[in-house]
């Protein structure tokens, strides 16, 4: 599955660089994120609790960064493995910032994802609609934590 998107944050892109950089910051903004460990500068460990249908999981997850390009370009890689179902989940990730003539940043990403086992039975069509309600809310936290409005989390 491919996901993809832009997001539109009214804060200049060095600040934008800085936030995804920083993991307590980043991982503040997903929903789901029950434990996160850093390993070093480029890669970190975590668990993810997820309901897809009538399947729910917790993702055992390490997510890497395997190229990065400030502030400008980020490229991750992201494995892990379902503690429920046994289900395997691989992603590539790239998220590109791009300064807007007001001076704001539109962070374009595209994910490619790959499930197997027993969650990828249940088809696209759930998997997508569970995904894009996680990538609204993760939409959400992010530009609320950036803008200000950081109550609203």
């Amino acid at each position: 599955m491919i996901f993809e998107g832009k997001i539109k944050l009214r804060v200049p892109g060095s600040r934008v660089w800085d936030f995804l950089l920083d993991i307590d910051q980043f991982t503040s903004c997903m929903p789901g994120l029950e434990n996160v460990t850093k390993i070093d500068d480029r890669s970190f460990d975590g668990v993810i609790g997820a309901t897809v249908g009538p399947i729910s999981g917790k993702f055992n997850f390490r997510s890497t960064i395997v190229e990065s390009t400030p502030p400008k370009e980020l490229k991750v890689r992201i494995e892990g493995t379902d503690s429920v179902t046994g289900s395997k989940i691989s992603a590539n990730v790239s998220a590109t910032l791009n300064q807007t003539i007001d001076g704001h940043t539109e962070l374009s990403y595209r994910a490619d994802v790959e499930i197997k086992g027993r969650i990828a039975i249940l088809g696209d069509m759930i998997m997508r609609a569970t995904s894009s309600v996680l990538l609204d809310e993760f939409t959400r936290r992010l530009q609320n934590r950036l803008e200000g409005d950081e109550t609203a989390v």
